[in-house]
């Protein structure tokens, strides 16, 4: 006998697919608000046709076959079938329907559950238990927003007001909150009892051991702290982050920041998981005790993920994710804007005038309910945070890192021009090519985009797109008004134009030059590589000097991930040990040079360059 029984309704019909059924999945996560049931069904008797005809809205019920209680009820939002009566299917619980819809809503006075109770009727998902969250939000404004967003946000205003925690869930279809419990499962998970295998990894890629914090303009700093921990350097050497906050001029209101910055970016990155037999109450959510030796991992930790998989044979497992603390989904609230497309900041494209976009990048959509691009159907990013449609990006991390900020100009498409943050990764997402979250519908009718790309902000790593996804309202806040602020800068206007007048002049020089070793005239027709940089940037009025040793100098170092149009990029141990080879930065990746085979443009990322390569200098 199987552990679970499961049922599907047909029109008016109600069947028990045991017998049908070769594999069942039954999963959920502490971030989504829904749990979902996914299963096999051997669905035919004669190999023409189907046994039965399940389709998208079917009611399914999972229940336990001892005692008859009901695990899951859902409907069902997928199915696939294969010649030989093979059929899958996907169902989600109806707390899906959260996330399905937009619409504006202003609430004034109302705690988080009563926001719930309004949208949940409004929406027409029925409710059981809702607890009281007691703490009165003043006033909260929605344009544009699903329900699941808006209570997300409800509930971290909530937290940040000093309440408590609080899950969403669901219980024979009905919409729930409830506390976190603290309670502990009755149940142990050891390697000698039902432990079958464990797997734990720790890492410092993303730990930071000092926080440099500026505040006021970065060219005219204002106050300048720093906070460190002699302990974690001592054993992990030093890791700066640098920030700085151009809107506070308080040194003790920016040393706080900078402690607090610290003590969440001060922590390694640890992924526990374990595989057991099976058992029905290891679900997200509850806390579990467990010993894995191997590991040194012993005591209560919070299942955060579970995926149940029951075999026709009987057999059932369990994969649990595991943390130390609960992790719940986060959004602060963000006031609409009011800014009109007028603006001149910004232009009715969404082209932000301060920005200096990258051209040569490809843009194509995804849909995690399609199937994600990084395995995770669930929608749990590479970083681990949960997909965001008009925030999530898919990026290739040894272009643009994990965690950075980016701004997206889509001349095609003006809706999909904006801010968005790099969390997510996929196999196809490789070197300037993007991938942006999207709804399923018309997924496929994105297709591929050319677009302009700008980090704003560079990341540093998982971590830190989960911290930045965390808050991402006030970090969107905070790169908008610095952006708006740019936007009247003359000086920065300038640059910007000079960036593109002397990559316009490098280029004009393509197929036209012979290679002279320690040539300067680069006007009668030929010279060396520096004599072509020092020639394009004295057009533009800059005097960079002769030769590759003083050329690298000028300006401030830049990371190969972060330059621009305009930089130069050097290059170490071609003709001679050191510093060798110079050429200008077109595009993100590429250069236009002057070596022994003419004046090129090409990629400094991958092939001969890339070997080479040894640094980028910014000088205007």
């Amino acid at each position: 006998m199987t552990e679970v029984s499961l049922y599907c309704s047909v029109g008016s019909e109600l069947h028990k697919l045991d017998g049908l059924w070769s594999s069942i999945t039954w999963s959920g996560d502490t971030k989504m608000a829904y749990r979902s049931v996914e299963f096999t069904l051997a669905n035919t008797e004669n190999g023409k046709t189907r046994k039965i005809k399940p389709s998208p809205g079917s009611l399914v019920r999972l229940k336990r076959t001892s005692d008859k209680k009901e695990l899951f009820r859902g409907y069902v939002f997928r199915t696939d079938i294969s010649t030989d009566g093979t059929q899958s299917f996907t169902a989600y619980d109806p707390n899906i329907y959260l996330s399905k819809s937009t619409g504006s809503h202003m609430f004034k006075n109302k705690t988080a559950s009563q926001i719930l109770k309004v949208l949940a009727i409004k929406y027409g998902i029925p409710t059981d238990s809702i607890a009281d969250t007691k703490i009165v939000l003043p006033k909260l404004v929605f344009r544009d927003k699903s329900p699941s967003d808006i209570i997300t946000i409800a509930l971290t205003e909530t937290r940040k007001r000093g309440g408590e925690r609080f899950v969403v869930g669901n219980n024979k279809g009905k919409l729930t909150l409830s506390k976190v419990s603290t309670a502990n499962l009755k149940y142990k998970a050891t390697t000698t009892t039902n432990i079958i295998s464990g797997s734990y990894s720790e890492s410092i890629e993303d730990r930071k051991t000092k926080v440099a914090m500026t505040g006021g303009d970065e060219a005219k700093v204002s106050a300048s702290v720093t906070s460190k921990s002699a302990s974690s350097i001592k054993k992990y050497g030093i890791m700066q982050e640098y920030e700085n906050k151009p809107d506070i001029k308080d040194k003790a209101k920016l040393q706080k920041l900078a402690d607090a910055l610290l003590k969440q970016l001060n922590v390694s990155t640890q992924d526990f998981s374990i595989e057991v037999i099976g058992n029905t109450g290891f679900t997200a959510g509850r806390r579990l005790y467990v010993e894995e030796p191997m590991s040194s991992r012993k005591g209560y930790f919070y299942i955060v993920a579970d995926s149940h998989t029951f075999n026709a044979d009987g057999t059932h497992t369990a994969s649990l994710t595991l943390k130390r603390k609960i992790e719940l989904p986060t959004e602060s609230y963000e006031a609409p804007s009011e800014n009109k497309t007028s603006d001149k900041w910004v232009s009715s494209t969404g082209k932000y005038a301060a920005v200096h976009y990258q051209t040569g990048w490809k843009a194509t959509a995804y849909a995690y309910q399609l199937g994600g691009i990084n395995g995770s159907k669930a929608g749990i990013t590479a970083s681990g945070t949960k997909v965001k449609e008009g925030r999530t990006i898919a990026v290739d991390p040894s272009v643009i890192p994990l965690g950075s900020i980016v701004a997206v100009y889509v001349p095609s498409a003006k809706q999909y021009s904006g801010i968005y943050l790099a969390e997510d990764t996929g196999g196809a997402i490789k070197g300037h090519k993007i991938d942006i979250a999207h709804n399923p519908k018309g997924v496929y009718d994105f297709g591929i985009k050319n677009i302009q790309v700008s980090i704003l902000k560079q990341g540093t790593g998982r971590s830190d797109a989960r911290a930045k996804a965390s808050n991402w309202s006030s970090e969107r806040s905070k790169v908008l008004a610095k952006l708006k602020s740019s936007a009247s800068s003359s000086v920065s206007k300038a640059s910007y134009s000079k960036a593109d007048q002397v990559v316009a002049i490098g280029r004009s020089f393509k197929g036209k030059l012979r290679y002279i070793f320690g040539g300067k005239n680069i006007a009668s027709g030929g010279g060396d590589c520096s004599g072509f940089t020092y020639y394009c940037f004295k057009k533009i009025g800059v005097n960079i000097g002769h030769g590759t040793s003083t050329q690298l100098t000028k300006g401030k170092p830049v990371s190969k991930l972060s330059a621009q149009p305009g930089d130069l990029v050097f290059f170490k141990n071609t003709y001679r040990a050191g510093v060798s080879h110079v050429g200008i930065v077109t595009t993100p990746g590429k250069f236009v040079n002057l070596q022994s085979s003419g004046c090129k443009e090409e990629s400094y990322m991958t092939g001969y360059w890339a070997k080479h390569y040894l640094a980028i200098r910014r000088v205007l």
